[in-house]
């Protein structure tokens, strides 16, 4: 009887994705459901026996029909190694221009769903990608194990694997790719930045670890067990460390960060401006006054500014004729 349940709702709500009873009532009769997904940012129904209701959105403004599917894809690593990974499609045919994107973690995975800056993106015309870490949990004790120590390493590795299959699918144009991150992603951002092997014609890093040994050597503390100690280790001393590589920048650069941002804390943006400063990179700066770290925290005015500088770098900054 609840499998039919939910087939009939998942039936009869638009877009439905993730569908889920929030409340009912005792008799069975009566229910509030919630449904999210790629095209549905949240709505609410009420069912009353064979009557349903729309009762409201989580965002009434956004236009379902100009949202775009998301596909679960896997593509294999340089190492062997399967990646899993989420593709948000644009409208119309490819190959399209693409955006990398990465968020925080490096161990936290995603599911599909609503995601806002993949579905903006989308809607100006990029393909996104989104891998999902070696080292992130829910896809095998081999997929988290073999992340160990790899921070910008295979790590960045799996990323790239993953434009140059995506390119030879015939979905992307390889002259037209850029990488965006955020928190853990920004770190990655920077990594892309200093590439010897470039694929990308630029690079956005949103609150970005630039420093990761002086973000370990701030937070240890004096009695740390050992165990996570040495994990705190592999994060910011075992790998890539951007701020040592600005000499090796080759790409152009948006760099964004909260002045206020209590998870990754603002002088990894400052510290590496300066750094890129005296190496002589030119690079573009971006501070979100009174901001902090996560995107649910930013206020209208910073996702205003945040979004229109993303895509005017995008489209003119990008690379010698924009993306």
């Amino acid at each position: 009887e609840e499998k039919e349940l939910f087939e009939n709702l998942e039936r009869e709500i638009p877009n439905s994705h993730q569908v889920s009873i929030g409340s009912r009532s005792r008799d069975g009769n009566t229910m509030i459901v919630t449904n999210r997904g790629p095209r549905d940012p949240g709505s609410y129904w009420l069912i009353q026996g064979e009557k349903m209701v729309k009762l409201g959105s989580k965002n009434p403004l956004v236009d379902a029909s100009k949202l775009s599917d998301v596909r679960y894809i896997r593509y294999t690593a340089r190492d062997g190694l399967e990646i899993p990974a989420y593709l948000t499609v644009p409208k119309g045919e490819g190959p399209f221009p693409l955006v990398v994107q990465h968020n925080g973690g490096p161990h936290v995975n995603s599911v599909i769903g609503y995601g806002e800056m993949n579905q903006m993106l989308a809607n100006a015309g990029y393909m996104v990608l989104y891998p999902q870490n070696r080292i992130s949990t829910g896809w095998g004790k081999r997929h988290f194990d073999a992340g160990y120590g790899e921070h910008g390493l295979a790590m960045q590795d799996d990323k790239d694997d993953g434009v140059k299959y995506l390119i030879e699918q015939g979905l992307v144009d390889p002259d037209r790719v850029a990488f965006f991150g955020w928190s853990y992603g920004g770190y990655a951002a920077l990594v892309a930045a200093s590439r010897e092997e470039q694929l990308y014609q630029c690079t956005i890093a949103v609150a970005a670890v630039a420093d990761p040994e002086k973000v370990y050597l701030n937070r240890r503390g004096t009695n740390s067990p050992r165990a996570l100690d040495d994990w705190g280790k592999r994060r910011g001393t075992i790998g890539i460390n951007p701020i040592n590589e600005v000499d090796k920048v080759n790409i152009p650069l948006l760099m964004v960060h909260g002045d206020v941002d209590a998870r990754v804390m603002y002088f990894n943006y400052v510290d590496y401006k300066k750094a890129m400063e005296r190496a002589g990179k030119p690079a573009q700066y971006l501070t979100l006054k009174g901001a902090d770290h996560f995107g649910r925290t930013l206020m209208y005015n910073h996702q205003e500014t945040l979004y229109t500088k993303m895509l005017d770098f995008l489209a003119n900054d990008c690379g010698p004729d924009g993306l």
